[in-house]
């Protein structure tokens, strides 16, 4: 009775099984083929398949040229005998996922790919994601084969890379009519308007990506930048995401999310959305937005979620909603103050360099707004933090500051006396320092100014290799709390720091690119 209870798991449906394989992260679903026969059977049966070149090179390293081959001809065997075992047992492939990179190009034909992609077809698959890279000089283009516009049963299609959709697709009779979701990157279509052509092929399409994509040029035939976009008569598109295309026009009364940028700064751009009348969320980058604020802004009424990033801004910027909700502005340039009347809008969030521009000013806000702010400031510019805190208008509405603090040349140390604004510092929820000087002589004048500057419920400090020193030291400075070491003389009142009781240290870790970061947290008693 115990082994049954104990394998009750195992004995749920295979579709339960499965959903629960597809929650879990791809090596952690191949494990379980260990746990009994029943999950060995479950695993083989699993129905979203993902093949790579690099994870396989990284879980069998090779030795030399011959090792290599042999294994990369073994990895075309796997692939193409899994997929075989689906369509001999007349089993479903939901989802199709196939990564070529550099490293196994040299063994891996287009033909062993066209045959995965045909039998895939064949098990009426229903997600393709299909990405092939290769080092500049040998881009030789893999021509997307027949059966994958044949197929009626795909919803999703992924191209990524040096993939060619040749124009005579274009002739073809039947072309995704159940396709829902289509994304193309850095793909290389036949003609200037063949991106128009095969989109109005889509009639069922409810979001699309298209990134840096190529076109044939009409004379020597080399390659040039897709420049133009034009979508019309698409019923169901909800999404847009565009990268690097000039001119884009789009009339889809249904579009609730654009995502537009021309791909660099100062980039000759024009884009026509205003027939998007339910656009509820829209990101722009690298595009100069004066004339959209105050201009096209109005025409979406409504908009939700606005994010601008690495745009030029008018000096002054007024911006006005009911329902707006979020509001993020990163690393745009030209702007020297900021004025939001927003009463519904619930989280603000600012990115950039330096830390004396810009005014922040909420004209009406929610009581529920976050207001969340990083910035990488130079250590020579430190002492301009508590200004930029004080041009935080009311100075009750920052819940947390980031900070990046470098030290970018020899200065010597900062007197944050001298470089006092008579101002209470504000107070926040979370202060965190993810990089600062290395220099012990600078610590001090750092740690002084900060808290000078706010007064937070948490600090996080990154607890990189070198950091234990300042981590140290801030702590002791914290739990320091003598006449002459705080900033009364700043103020009529006694400064926050006479009123901390206690300190509360604790570890934190999470992973980001692969690699654990940990953090040292101190929690504030007052």
């Amino acid at each position: 009775m115990e082994e049954l209870d104990q394998d009750r798991l195992s004995s749920l449906p295979k579709i339960i099984l499965h959903c629960i394989l597809s929650k879990l992260p791809e090596k952690d679903a191949a494990r379980t083929s260990v746990l009994s026969k029943a999950w060995l059977e479950t695993w083989y049966t699993f129905p979203i398949l993902s093949f790579s070149t690099s994870k396989f090179m990284k879980m069998y390293p090779v030795q030399g040229m011959e090792d290599k081959m042999r294994k990369m001809l073994g990895f075309c065997d796997y692939v193409k005998k899994t997929i075989l075992r689906f369509r001999d047992q007349s089993l479903t492939i939901k989802e199709f996922k196939v990564e070529v990179m550099n490293s196994g190009l040299d063994h891996i034909s287009k033909e062993d790919v066209d045959i995965w992609l045909k039998l895939a077809c064949e098990c009426c698959v229903e997600v393709i994601e299909y990405s092939q890279y290769v080092l500049v000089g040998q881009c030789q283009y893999h021509v997307l084969p027949i059966c994958a516009i044949e197929a009626k049963s795909i919803k999703k299609l992924v191209l990524k890379g040096y993939i060619k959709i040749d124009p005579t697709f274009m002739n073809h009779s039947i072309k995704f009519t159940s396709l829902r979701v289509l994304s193309l990157q850095q793909v290389l279509l036949g003609y200037q308007h063949a991106i128009d052509h095969l989109i109005s092929f889509c009639p069922l399409l409810e979001s699309i990506t298209l990134m840096t994509c190529f076109v044939l040029g009409s004379g020597d035939g080399t390659k040039e930048k897709l420049k133009s976009l034009s979508i019309s008569g698409l019923q169901k598109l909800e999404s847009v995401d565009v990268v690097g295309i000039k001119d884009v026009s789009i009339d889809a009364p249904s579009l609730e999310t654009l995502c537009y940028s021309p791909n660099y700064f100062d980039a000759p751009f024009k884009i026509d959305f205003d027939r998007c009348k339910n656009l509820k969320e829209l990101c722009m980058l690298y595009v100069t937005t004066s004339t959209f604020l105050t201009e096209q802004f109005p025409k979406f009424p409504f908009l939700e979620i606005l994010k601008l990033s690495y745009c030029k801004m008018s000096e002054r910027i007024n911006i006005s909603s009911v329902r707006l909700k979020v509001l993020k502005l990163s690393h745009c340039y030209n702007w020297k103050e900021v004025n939001i009347d927003a009463p519904n809008l619930l989280s603000f969030g600012y990115i950039g360099h330096g830390a004396s521009e810009p005014t922040i000013s909420f004209l009406r806000n929610s009581s529920q707004l976050e207001v969340n702010i990083w910035i990488h400031v130079d250590y020579v510019n430190l002492c301009n933090l508590r200004k930029f805190m004080q041009n935080i208008k009311p100075n009750n509405v920052l819940t947390s500051l980031a900070l990046s603090i470098t030290n970018s040349s020899n200065v010597d140390a900062l007197d944050p006396v001298a470089s006092h604004v008579s101002f209470t510092p504000t107070s926040i929820k979370h202060l965190t320092i993810s990089h600062f000087p290395q220099n012990k002589y600078l610590f001090s004048s750092v740690v002084k100014i900060l808290l000078a500057s706010c007064c937070p419920e948490t600090i996080s400090l990154s607890n990189y290799s070198g950091s234990k020193e300042f981590n140290e030291f801030f702590y002791e400075t914290l739990m320091r709390r003598k006449e002459g070491e705080c900033f009364c003389s700043f103020h009529d009142t006694k400064c926050w720091w006479h009123d901390l009781k206690d300190v509360k240290v604790t570890r934190s870790s999470m992973k980001k690119m692969d690699e654990n970061v940990e953090s040292i947290i101190f929690r504030l008693d007052f």
